[in-house]
């Protein structure tokens, strides 16, 4: 019994080290800090079209799992490939990549917590176990929540795989729509030789900003909505 304790210990301590090492890898290295969305762009450009797509899933994947801001690989997704392809690979890596993510932290830390659960934590587990899919869903269709957070978190509870891909699959989208369209006009607008003001008074880009704010404030409501609805 000891023993096993041991185990799960030092499982937890090594995804503790993964994270710090990744974030501490992308925020306080000049290799880290030098991965750009041009930067990605610029590796992705020369290769053929469908290994393009394929490098930027793949990349969004890898990149998700070592806590890389995801607005970093967004942006150079709608800069390449557009809104409504952008939308599709950033979905499929986003996607795959969370549910990496999600497998990591429970092969790593969940025994461990696991062993630590008593009184309202133990009960807050269950109810995680059994209404899985609209926590889950709630998390991703407000987009203030940190994305990689809730990967690896969401690895440490009871949460079934099958309820978080699903929750995460379906919740992500819209967002991921949002910030493409965003993303994509931004991208042609600094694409250009010299941006003014004026640019910024652009009724597409006006619209673009406007349907994140909206996605927001209806996400908000939404996952009270559901939330209420949940036991």
């Amino acid at each position: 019994m000891l023993v096993q304790q041991w185990k799960n210990l030092a499982k937890l301590v090594l995804l503790i080290a993964f994270v710090g090492v990744a974030v501490w890898f992308f925020r306080f290295t000049d290799t880290g800090r030098s991965i750009t969305s041009e930067n990605i762009r610029a590796a992705i450009d020369e290769l053929h079209p469908v290994a393009q797509r394929l490098a930027y899933i793949g990349i969004y994947i890898v990149g998700t799992i070592l806590l890389l801001p995801g607005t970093l690989l967004s942006f150079a997704g709608a800069a390449m490939f557009g809104v409504w392809e952008g939308t599709l690979y950033t979905w499929i890596g986003a996607t795959i990549g969370a549910t990496a993510a999600f497998f990591v932290a429970k092969a790593l830390g969940r025994d461990f917590v696991n062993q630590r659960l008593g009184g309202k934590l133990e009960a807050l587990d269950r109810r995680l176990a059994q209404n899985g899919f609209v926590s889950i869903l709630i998390l991703r269709l407000v987009p203030l929540f940190p994305f990689n957070g809730i990967n690896f978190g969401s690895g440490l509870t009871s949460i079934r795989a099958g309820d978080y891909i699903l929750g995460t699959a379906v919740g992500i989208l819209p967002g991921t729509f949002v910030f493409q369209f965003v993303f994509d006009r931004l991208a042609q607008k600094l694409g250009q030789e010299s941006l003014t003001w004026q640019d910024w008074l652009d009724p597409v880009l006006g619209l673009a900003l406007l349907l994140f704010v909206g996605f927001v404030v209806l996400g908000r409501w939404l996952s009270k909505k559901l939330e209420s609805k949940s036991p």
